[in-house]
C-alpha cells in the first residue's frame, strides 16, 4: 500500500540545481514484512547488500533499520592505494599512509539534497575497518598481505529504510549527477529513479521463498586456531608486562573456526535471535559475508556531537528477577571489574579529547547496568562537540580502535598484542556500520561478528588480562564468547535446507 512518494518533479529539479545527490523515494506500509524477510528477496539476486538493524538496551527494537540493495560503488583501502570500484571501472588513488585523507576527498565531493522525510542514514559509506587500519593512524607493527583490503565499504544506489515504529518502509532510488558524461533533464532523471522503485517495490511484493526443515545430525562445532596451553602462556606474558609496569591491561585474542558451506543469512537470522544486540549487522561484499551481532560502540557522531560507550564488566542473566538483582548487584560492588572500567573511561575521555572543543568532553552515565538476552554488562557513556573544523574521519583517527579490544595505555597494549598474537586481526576487532553524505557517523566494535569467506566461517573471542587474571579462567572466557556465535551456527545448520551442508570441525 503505497503511502507517499517525495520529492515530486520539480522539487527533485530544483534539488539538482545545487545537489549532485538526490534521492526519489516511495514510503509503503509494511506491517507484514520483516527487514530479514525482504532481505531474503534481495540477497538471492547476488547483489552487494547490507543490513543494519538495533536493538536498543538488548530488549528494544530502535525505530529505524537501514538496508542497501545495490551498489553504486565500492571502495576498497589496501597498503598503499584506495581503490574505487565502479561498474567496471577501476580507479586506484595512492594514499601516502593516510587513506582516510583520499576517502574525506571522495565523500566531500557529494553534496547530498536535503529530505526532511528521511532519517539520519539514506547514503554514504557502509561497510568494515580492519583492526589493521591503525597502523596508518599509529606507528604499531601490524599489516595485511598486499591483496587483502584493510577497509571495504559499499555506496549504494538504492536503500530501503524500515520504520518499525510506523510499521512502514521507504525505498530510496539515489540519483548520482556526476556520474552523468552529458546533460539530462531532470524529468528523465525522475522517470528513471521511479522505474528503480517500482522494480525494488515488485522484489518487495514477489512470493516469500520458504526454507524446508531439515534434520541434520551431524556435530558442528568451532575449533581454536592456536593450543589452549599457547594462550595461556601468552597469558602468563602479559601478566608479566603489567608487573614491569609496561601496561595495566591488554586484550588477547584467539581465532575458532571451521570450514564448510553455511548459508550466511540463516546465521544472521539465528545470531539476531540468540542475542538480540545494539548493533546487528549484515554485510554481503559477495567474496565475504560478515553478520554479527555487536553491544558496543565503537565511536559514533550526530550532528557534531561525539559519543562513546565503553563496557566492561560482564555477569550471566538470572533465571529469575530476585537473582537478576543480586547478579547486577554483585556486578556493581567487583572491585576489579569497577577498576578496569574506569581505566576505560579514561582512556575514552582521553581519546575524544584529541578531538573536543574545550570542556565539553563530560561522562554522561557511569557504570550503569544494561541487560542483554543473556548476559549484563557495565556501561557508560562519554560524549563531546568535536571542533568545527574536525569530522567523522578526524574522530575516527583519534579513537581507533576502542581500548576495550586493545588495553592500556593502548599505543603499547597494541606492540604487545602484536607481538603475541602472531597473526591478523583483520575484522575482529575493528569497527563496522556507516558514514553518511551528511557527516554522520555510527560505527560497532567489531566482536560477536562471523566472517564467511572461501567456505571458511571465523569468529575471534578475546579476554582483558590484568595482573592477578587465571590463564585457565581467560582462555574459558575465550570460548565462551564465542559460543554466541557457535549456537547461531549451530541452529543455522540444523533447522533449515539453507544450512544442509554441515560446517565441520577445523
Amino acid at each position: 500500500m503505497q503511502l507517499e512518494q517525495f520529492p515530486d518533479p520539480s522539487e527533485f529539479a530544483a534539488l539538482t540545481r545545487d545537489c549532485n545527490v538526490v534521492p526519489v523515494c516511495r514510503e509503503i506500509l509494511a506491517d507484514m514484512d520483516t527487514p530479514v524477510s525482504i532481505l531474503k528477496k534481495f540477497y538471492s539476486r547476488n547483489e552487494p547488500s547490507f543490513l543494519l538493524e538495533s536493538v536498543e538496551g538488548g530488549e528494544r527494537w530502535a525505530r529505524y533499520s537501514f538496508m542497501g540493495v545495490s551498489a553504486h560503488s565500492h571502495v576498497k583501502v589496501f597498503k598503499d592505494h584506495v581503490q574505487i570500484l565502479k561498474g567496471n571501472d577501476i580507479r586506484r588513488i595512492a594514499h601516502d599512509n593516510d587513506p582516510l585523507e583520499v576517502i574525506r576527498d571522495l565523500v566531500n565531493a557529494y553534496i547530498p539534497a536535503d529530505i526532511k522525510q528521511l532519517p539520519r542514514f539514506w547514503g554514504g559509506l557502509t561497510g568494515y575497518i580492519t583492526y589493521e587500519m591503525v597502523s596508518f593512524f599509529e606507528n604499531i607493527p601490524v599489516s595485511l598481505p598486499d591483496d587483502t583490503p584493510y577497509a571495504h565499504f559499499i555506496i549504494p544506489d538504492r536503500m530501503i529504510i524500515f520504520d518499525n515504529m510506523k510499521q512502514t518502509l521507504t525505498c530510496v532510488a539515489i540519483c548520482y549527477l556526476d556520474d552523468l558524461t552529458e546533460p539530462v533533464d531532470p524529468d528523465t532523471l525522475y522517470q528513471d529513479s521511479v522505474g528503480q522503485l517500482d522494480q525494488m517495490i515488485s522484489t518487495i511484493n514477489a512470493p516469500h521463498q520458504t526454507d524446508e526443515p531439515v534434520s541434520n545430525t551431524q556435530p558442528v562445532s568451532l575449533t581454536s586456531e592456536i593450543a589452549p596451553e599457547t594462550y595461556m602462556a601468552g597469558v602468563e606474558k602479559i601478566k608479566h608486562h603489567i608487573v614491569e609496569g609496561d601496561i595495566f591491561q591488554a586484550v588477547y585474542s584467539q581465532p575458532f573456526s571451521c570450514q564448510g558451506n553455511i548459508d550466511p543469512l540463516m546465521i544472521y537470522r539465528a545470531q539476531r535471535y540468540i542475542n538480540p544486540s545494539p548493533y546487528m549487522f549484515f554485510m554481503n561484499f559477495k567474496d565475504m559475508v560478515i553478520a554479527g551481532s555487536s553491544p558496543e560502540t565503537m565511536v559514533r557522531l550526530e550532528n557534531h556531537t561525539a559519543i562513546l560507550r565503553p563496557i566492561a564488566g560482564t555477569r550471566p542473566r538470572g533465571e529469575n528477577e530476585q537473582q537478576d538483582r543480586h547478579l547486577a548487584d554483585e556486578l556493581l560492588n567487583d572491585e576489579k571489574e569497577r577498576a578496569e572500567h574506569v581505566m576505560l573511561i579514561d582512556l575514552g575521555r582521553n581519546d575524544l579529547g584529541r578531538v573536543a572543543q574545550a570542556g565539553t568532553v563530560q561522562v554522561t552515565d557511569t557504570m550503569v547496568i544494561e541487560r542483554y538476552s543473556h548476559v549484563m554488562h557495565l556501561v557508560s557513556n562519554i560524549i563531546c562537540d568535536i571542533k568545527p573544523e574536525h569530522d567523522a574521519f578526524d574522530l575516527l583517527k583519534a579513537t581507533f580502535p576502542a581500548g576495550t579490544l586493545t588495553g592500556a595505555p593502548k599505543i603499547r597494549a597494541m606492540e604487545i598484542i602484536s607481538s603475541l598474537e602472531g597473526r591478523e586481526r583483520r575484522v575482529y576487532g575493528g569497527a563496522a556500520g556507516y558514514i553518511s553524505f551528511t557527516g554522520n557517523m555510527d560505527l560497532a566494535i567489531t566482536i560477536r561478528t562471523a566472517v564467511m569467506e572461501n567456505n571458511k566461517l571465523t569468529v575471534q573471542a578475546g579476554a582483558g588480562i590484568v595482573y592477578d587474571s587465571n590463564p585457565q579462567k581467560e582462555q574459558e572466557e575465550c570460548i565462551n564468547k564465542a559460543k554466541s556465535v557457535e549456537t547461531a551456527l549451530k541452529l543455522a545448520v540444523s533447522n533449515y535446507s539453507g544450512g544442509s551442508h554441515a560446517c565441520s570441525s577445523n
